[in-house]
């Protein structure tokens, strides 16, 4: 079973009491305080693999949810939880460590923690008897396996049942202005092992541009991990979060190599193209698909001749398990394992301490500022679909080299156009694909015996966004060439 968690947590004191939180939003009621007993012990490999990339494994006694709980970190306060049963066996289930074979790739997992929580669970719920969400008041005592030392402490998580998320923010707000502070830590295995995700420090002029690009490039290599068993388990936009790590892995790479010029990052590359493109064609059937069928339902029913939405499904559904298919092959490839050790290896180079961050930064972006400019350039003058393609794609690595450079610069002045650009770039990448599978679709259509015409249309409406589109690129293009000259 798979569960979206939305929660946010709160430190506490022990002299402090949970507010009175009915009337907050539309909480009419509390459910009875129930009172239970949490044990739990967590996995990790030796090297703590799983806390670095924010994931946790857990086998879990007590409460209404025994059993082996797997979080993979979605978004800032969203974990998707994986579950199976509890059973009888402490090794953790196959089900699960499958989907961290590149995080954890030929290290065992083993325990590493317990935690015992003695918690008071509040439900509010409103008029109707909907419970929005859940308080649980934790009291908490963790130990690091082979180490033997303890840590207790007390918190408060706030998390999302069947309320929508106006309630959750209201609630957390109340919380927040009852005096409780967002909890230190974003799990509780994490303060037992005085672990976290790391975070790229601030970069300051005299900080060395190596110890920079190093952070960047390991950041990058998280995000990656990050995506990959959100991937294994195909959530949706799964695909679209591993393509904008790789893009960005690559932007990284790319960007040292300006730098520090060396040869092996060169076939690391390559290989994180042989990704991009696997993981693409199922990125754009889930991001075509829906485009179509909205497009569809806006369209005057007189317009839509034929089984349109029915041939939509049919053809694009089979494209996409295909697709699913090839992803998952690759993720439990050798190659892919061999990619990420290779790109665990990377450094920015050795031996250069004395280049500064503040020497070098301004002028790389400057740099590359230029590049994404030429290259938006020459988008605007292909006129052929195949050289727009082949332009199309040039930009967007331009594009996401330049917002590398500049993420690693605070307060960059090209870095909204250049965010801009970027989602005008995915836009027409979406726009360029759903002609391609229109036309793919008008002549199925016809071979079948069914009207074209609808598919057509749908064609015209899409060439007519892409010219938008492009004459939008333009403008940011424009707006580049101003941030880049203030």
């Amino acid at each position: 079973m798979n569960h979206l968690e939305i929660e946010s947590k709160f430190d506490a004191t022990d002299e402090q009491v949970v507010p009175d939180l009915v009337g907050v939003g539309v909480a009419a009621s509390v459910f009875a305080p129930a009172e239970m007993v949490l044990t739990a012990t967590y996995y990790d490999t030796d090297r703590l693999a799983l806390a670095a990339t924010g994931a946790t494994l857990r086998r879990r006694t007590g409460g209404a949810d025994d059993g082996w709980h797997l979080k993979l970190p979605v978004a800032t306060g969203e974990k998707l939880e994986v579950q199976r049963p509890l059973g009888r066996s402490d090794t953790p289930p196959a089900a699960l460590t499958a989907l961290l074979r590149a995080v954890t790739r030929t290290d065992a997992l083993v325990p590493v923690a317990s935690l015992v929580t003695r918690r008071v669970a509040r439900r509010l719920l409103d008029d109707e008897g909907r419970v929005l969400v859940e308080i649980a008041d934790d009291r908490v005592t963790g130990e690091r396996l082979g180490v033997g030392e303890t840590v207790s402490w007390r918190e408060v998580e706030v998390e999302l049942v069947d309320g929508d998320r106006d309630s959750f923010a209201a609630v957390a707000a109340a919380m927040s202005a009852a005096g409780f502070v967002p909890a230190t830590g974003s799990s509780k295995v994490g303060r037992v092992l005085g672990t976290s995700p790391a975070a790229v420090g601030r970069v300051r002029r005299r900080t060395p541009v190596v110890e920079v690009l190093d952070a960047g490039r390991r950041a990058a290599v998280r995000s990656l991990l990050t995506a990959d068993p959100l991937l294994r388990v195909d959530r949706a936009g799964a695909a679209a979060g591993m393509r904008a790590a790789i893009h960005r892995l690559r932007a990284a790479l790319a960007t040292s190599g300006q730098v520090m010029p060396r040869g092996p990052e060169e076939p690391v590359l390559a290989e994180l193209g042989w990704l991009d493109d696997v993981v693409a064609a199922l990125d754009q059937v889930d991001t075509v698909r829906p485009r179509l069928r909205a497009t569809v339902g806006t369209e005057p029913r007189e317009l839509v001749l034929g089984p349109v939405v029915r041939r939509i499904d049919r053809q694009l559904s089979a494209a996409r398990k295909e697709a699913l298919a090839s992803v998952l092959d690759a993720l439990d490839s050798t190659r892919y394992l061999e990619l990420l050790a290779a790109l665990e290896e990377e450094t920015a180079g050795e031996g250069t301490p004395g280049i500064r961050a503040g020497d070098v930064l301004p002028a790389l972006a400057e740099r590359n500022i230029r590049r994404a400019e030429r290259r938006l350039g020459r988008l605007r003058r292909a006129q052929s679909d195949q050289e727009r393609r082949r332009q199309l794609a040039g930009a967007r690595r331009a594009v996401e080299r330049a917002r590398y450079v500049e993420d690693l610069r605070p307060g960059a002045s090209s870095a909204a156009v250049l965010d801009e650009a970027a989602g005008l770039l995915a836009e027409l990448e979406a726009s360029t694909r759903s002609q391609v599978v229109l036309r793919m679709l008008a002549v199925q259509a016809q071979l079948a015996g069914e009207s074209a015409f609808t598919f057509g249309r749908l064609h015209g409406l899409e060439d007519l966004r892409a010219h938008l589109l492009r004459h939008r690129l333009n403008l940011a293009r424009k707006g580049l060439k101003r941030a880049r000259t203030k």
